[in-house]
């Protein structure tokens, strides 16, 4: 079974959200992505704000991750969401991960994943999340669903092999 990508795309004629395969082509007009995957349902939410529609989305749509675009918007611009929408993203769309993107690689939107940490970890139980954020580091990874319960991604720490040889050092303990 191959996997189905949508690109959804706002027809501006106020009929909603319009579906086309990629193999039609993607548009200029592409306002998210949906990936239905054999190992997991992946949602893109490309450089959008908090939208009403998540929540259409998330009754439409079984939805495991979804990728935000999290950013501090400077003033006069409203491109990325902030760290609330991003959990009212994931709220609507119902949702089991939630991954905030592109914090991290404009310094005009730079923003801080803590924020939604602290944020997730204030109104989890109030609210009754149904999901936990996943925050990586540019290089990392996420599979899911191998991955679904981790909370942060870190890279490979190292030095697993110390001691197996002989040490090629001048001296034994390093000071």
């Amino acid at each position: 079974m191959g996997a189905e990508v949508f690109y959804f795309v706002s027809t501006g004629t106020g009929t909603g959200d319009e579906r086309i395969n990629l193999v039609d082509g993607a548009r200029e007009e592409v306002v998210f992505t949906a990936n239905f995957l054999p190992g997991g349902n992946i949602y893109h939410s490309g450089d959008s704000h908090f939208s009403i529609y998540f929540a259409k989305h998330g009754k439409d749509y079984d939805i495991d991750v979804a990728f935000g675009s999290f950013g501090e918007n400077p003033i006069g611009m409203q491109d990325k969401m902030t760290s609330i929408d991003i959990l009212r993203m994931a709220e609507n769309l119902q949702c089991k991960v939630v991954v905030p993107i592109h914090w991290d690689v404009w310094t005009n939107f730079q923003a801080d994943c803590n924020e939604i940490e602290l944020l997730y970890n204030f109104k989890k139980d109030r609210n009754e999340y149904k999901f936990h954020p996943f925050f990586w580091q540019v290089g990392g990874r996420y599979v899911y669903p191998m991955d679904k319960d981790k909370i942060y991604y870190h890279h490979r720490r190292g030095f697993e092999d110390c001691f197996e040889h002989p040490q090629n050092i001048p001296f034994r303990s390093c000071l």
